[in-house]
């Protein structure tokens, strides 16, 4: 049976070593049909010198703005497959897992798989049958099967971590890509909100699995408490008015955000009460969640961004190995 052309995205931002240790993962991937698109955000560490290492074997393209949104639709625009894989770049898959994720596409219904991640730092599956309300509220170890939560208008809905998330473009083309008003979470929850409303099938495949080692970034230290809620507060408000089907619904989000504002402020008073916190930490938090939430009552207000997709470039398509 001819094999299926798969794309793997990998979009990446000042994480030059990590980067490095996935790319030479893939190289150990037993499916022999794959190209590899890496989309580097504005990194100042280093990483494009790295990735000259791999010139002759990987696709880079740059994304001005540090918005994983916009980043994973550049990599869907550029890749030359219907079937596009994606792992972050703090991930390192089994050398199956291309097989595993290929698999199910041969169903036209299809439009999404993933499967479990482990969480190195936490020595534990982090993600595995993951849901959400309609409300942001997730669950990232919901009761199989996975076709329990699908169908249009579920809530709760299925959703799959986007550490380790095959789409097929097709789809992603019909509802305009990933939501570029997300600039880092809540991606992944949203486009299979959309997917799912559009009809489509999700696969979860418990041999699917992905080690993620969860580097520090901008919103999350070392012990993996958060200490900038910006993006999370922005982007549970901009998901959750999008994913409203009335205008009634994303009129109720709107005033929930300050309820959820309320939230972060108190997560943050507690850190302070226990030591975690200095008071210029907390009031550093309270003040990023206040204009997080904000920036996602603005942008909620919005319709959700349509992202053209177009056809795939075939001719461009680059073997890895």
């Amino acid at each position: 049976m001819t094999e299926i052309p798969v794309t793997v995205v990998v979009c990446t931002l000042n994480r030059r070593d990590s980067l490095e240790r996935t790319l030479l993962s893939l190289r150990e991937q037993s499916y022999p049909r794959f190209e590899v698109v890496v989309v580097n955000g504005p990194s100042t560490d280093g990483t494009t010198e790295m990735l000259e290492q791999f010139a002759d074997r990987v696709r880079v393209y740059d994304c001005a703005e540090a918005s994983i949104g916009r980043a994973r639709n550049l990599g869907v625009q550029h890749g030359a497959s219907d079937v596009v894989a994606f792992i972050d770049d703090d991930a390192i898959p089994p050398e199956d897992w291309l097989e595993h994720m290929v698999a199910p596409f041969a169903d036209e219904r299809v439009a999404a798989v993933g499967g479990p991640v482990f969480d190195v730092p936490l020595d534990r599956f982090d993600w595995r049958i993951c849901t959400s309300t309609r409300l942001g509220v997730v669950d990232v170890d919901s009761r199989p099967p996975i076709g329990g939560y699908q169908g249009v208008g579920a809530d709760p809905f299925a959703y799959l971590a986007g550490c380790n998330l095959g789409l097929r473009r097709s789809a992603l083309q019909e509802i305009g890509g990933f939501s570029s008003a997300l600039p880092y979470v809540y991606e992944d929850t949203d486009v299979c909100c959309h997917l799912n409303d559009a009809g489509y099938h999700f696969e979860y495949i418990e041999q699917l699995q992905v080690s993620h080692f969860r580097e520090i970034n901008a919103m999350r230290d070392g012990q993996q408490v958060i200490v900038d809620p910006y993006a999370l507060a922005l982007g549970r408000v901009v998901f959750a008015a999008h994913c409203q089907s009335a205008p009634e619904g994303r009129d109720q989000v709107l005033q929930l955000a300050r309820q959820w504002e309320n939230e972060w402020v108190a997560t943050s008073a507690a850190h302070l009460a226990s030591g975690r916190f200095s008071p210029h930490e907390h009031e550093q938090f309270v003040a990023r969640a206040i204009a997080g939430t904000a920036e996602g009552i603005a942008r909620g207000r919005l319709p959700r961004p349509f992202t053209a997709i177009g056809a795939p470039p075939v001719s461009e398509f680059r073997h890895f190995q």
